[in-house]
Parts: structure tokens; C-alpha cells; sequence
């Protein structure tokens, strides 16, 4: 069974889970994805972690009688006993995002130059709206705003207490990259 078929089987056993069981395992699921294992390891742990899960529910018990009370050290502990990403992983997993990253900032710029030609006046559309440094920039914002969100995802994936502070740093975290990014586009590109 490859990877994907797994997390489509996933998808469809959290249906059975209690709601306090699905908010603890969907918080050691974001833990655990983000985290340096290869992708084939982590949806099969994930897999055996959701069937413990399903098994004990029939007995009542909840994730954290079955995991411990601290869920993100029981999840270390799991992180430290699997294999790491293999370099070959790790660079292929990133040229797959700047790709898409890339195909992210064309179809931006496309929506900026029809807008140029739509509603500018003839001396803008003379300029180019694609630029190798411009793209290359947005392209660092936006990897950057990814960085952060993961890492916010990360630390917070535990806490179950989410206050009004921490919902605007998300929104920062999301929003800030791709406006920077449109905003250089149509302002200094």
C-alpha cells in the first residue's frame, strides 16, 4: 500500500473516532507530518496510532489513558525511533514546493498583467510584469511565510487554548507572505 492510498484510508478511520479522540490524534497528525520522517514511515505510524485509537474506544478509554498525558513527547519519542528523510527526499520534497511556489507566482503575475492591460494606461504595459529578481524575491517571501506557518503549526499544535492573540498571528502568519509578495508585484516590479 504506497503512501497515499494510506492517508485516503486514514481519512476514512477518523471518521470513527469520538470527537476528543479526533482533536488528539488530529493534533499528533500535524505534529508528526511536519516532522523529518519520510512519508511512507509516518502514514503507516499514523495508521497504527489511529487503529490503537479505534481499538480502545470500544473499551472507553481515551488517547491520552492509551498515549500518556503529554502527547507531544510521546510523539518524539516516536519522531526519534523512525529513520530521517534521506537527502534525496528532503530535495526532491523541496523542489517540488518551489515549483509550485513558482507556478504560484505565474499565475499571479498573469493576474497582475491582465489587470495592467485591463485598466493601465499605455506606459505600464510597456514594462514587463515578469522579472527573474522580483519572482525570485516573492518566491523567498512566500518559502519563508511556509517556514513560519509550519513552525507555528508545530508549536502550537498541542495547545488546545487558542486565544484571540494567536488567531491574528496565524492570520499574519498566512496573509503576510502573499500580499508582500502581490504587493511588489504591482508596486515595484
Amino acid at each position: 500500500m504506497n503512501a497515499q492510498d494510506m492517508i485516503e484510508l486514514n481519512n476514512k478511520k477518523r471518521e470513527l473516532l469520538t470527537s476528543e479522540n479526533e482533536a488528539a490524534y488530529g493534533d499528533m497528525l500535524v505534529y508528526l507530518r511536519i516532522s523529518n520522517v519520510p512519508e511512507q514511515q509516518m502514514e503507516e505510524l499514523l495508521l497504527e496510532i489511529l487503529d490503537h485509537l479505534i481499538e480502545a474506544q470500544t473499551e472507553n478509554k481515551s488517547a491520552y489513558d492509551i498515549f500518556g498525558s503529554d502527547l507531544q513527547s510521546y510523539c518524539d519519542e516516536l519522531i526519534s525511533a523512525l529513520p530521517s528523510q534521506t537527502k534525496l527526499e528532503k530535495t526532491s520534497s523541496i523542489g517540488f514546493v518551489v515549483s509550485l511556489l513558482l507556478a504560484i507566482q505565474f499565475g499571479i503575475d498573469a493576474i497582475v498583467s491582465f489587470f495592467i492591460s485591463t485598466f493601465g494606461n499605455t506606459a505600464e504595459q510597456l514594462t514587463p510584469v515578469f522579472s527573474i529578481p522580483g519572482t525570485t524575491f516573492s518566491v523567498s517571501l512566500i518559502i519563508l511565510g511556509i517556514l513560519l506557518i509550519l513552525y507555528l503549526l508545530k508549536r502550537y499544535s498541542f495547545n488546545q487554548k487558542i486565544n484571540w492573540k494567536r488567531r491574528i498571528l496565524f492570520g499574519f502568519a498566512f496573509a503576510t507572505p502573499f500580499c508582500a509578495s502581490v504587493f511588489l508585484h504591482v508596486y515595484f516590479i
